[in-house]
């Protein structure tokens, strides 16, 4: 078994401060207890226990009942110490996309990357599927993206976009592409929503939107590519593809 100083060290590393870490391990090994008792086994003032066990009791580690009229302070079970991680890094995802606004408002100037060549374009592919939103919203004609890096690569991309639960918001030409199950259709067992706008308005075989980033993929012409890392360009970008996507159609013409 590990010391009990270990035990401390442990709890105050999930986030329990020195004397909450040690008023716990003392109710543990005390079994119920006076507060008197506790302060002696944790090695604190009396006075100092009362505020500590308010605490523990208040997040749960630490619950009373009475014997007579006396009462007792026990240890709740540590599977509660998992509860309580669990708990705070919950908390702690849901402020996380705030978190990295304000760190790129503050600390990343904007970046761009170039891409020439397939191989290299498809690098591009491999940070959209490290996207941490989740989330990527796409420009796209199908025959100019299958050319540009090829159909047997776009498939194995869409499917692992899905592995990694990345949802795609996708505009589409109206007409003249390729729709099929798998290419330029709605699916939602492909995480994948559809808008159709007019053809004349496709350009680049792919654009893509994520994070705070912004990809464009040429056609094969003039094969190349870029990223560009920038929170301003980005949100500039994501407005332009709101607007669109409220214009399109839900159904391409077929005709």
């Amino acid at each position: 078994m590990l010391s009990k100083n270990m035990y401390e060290k442990t709890l105050q590393a999930i986030g329990l401060d020195q004397k909450q870490a040690a008023v716990y391990i003392a109710c543990l090994e005390s079994g119920p207890s006076k507060i008197p008792e506790i302060a002696r086994e944790a090695d604190i003032k009396r006075t100092t226990a009362y505020g500590i066990v308010d605490e523990l009791v208040a997040l749960g580690l630490l619950s009373a009942s009475y014997k007579g009229k006396t009462k007792l302070y026990r240890a709740a079970d540590p599977e509660t110490l998992m509860e309580l991680v669990n708990e705070r890094k919950e908390k702690l995802i849901s402020i996380m996309p705030d978190l990295s606004d304000l760190f790129l408002t503050r600390n990343v100037r904007p970046k761009i990357a170039f891409f020439e060549g397939r191989e290299a374009l498809r690098k591009i592919y491999d940070d959209v599927l490290e996207c941490s939103s989740k989330q990527v919203r796409m420009i796209a004609r199908v025959r100019h993206h299958n050319e540009a890096v090829g159909d047997a690569f776009v498939k194995e991309f869409i499917r692992k976009r899905i592995a990694r639960g990345i949802h795609a918001q996708v505009l589409h030409p109206k007409s003249g592409d390729l729709y099929t199950k798998d290419r330029g259709t709605e699916d939602p067992k492909l995480k994948r929503q559809v808008r159709y706008l007019p053809a004349h308005v496709f350009h680049a075989a792919a654009i893509m939107i994520y994070d705070h980033k912004v990809a464009m993929v040429s056609t094969r012409e003039e094969n190349f590519g870029f990223i560009i890392e920038s929170k301003e360009f980005s949100n500039t970008l994501s407005a332009y593809f709101d607007f669109m996507w409220g214009l399109g159609s839900r159904e391409p013409d077929l005709d």
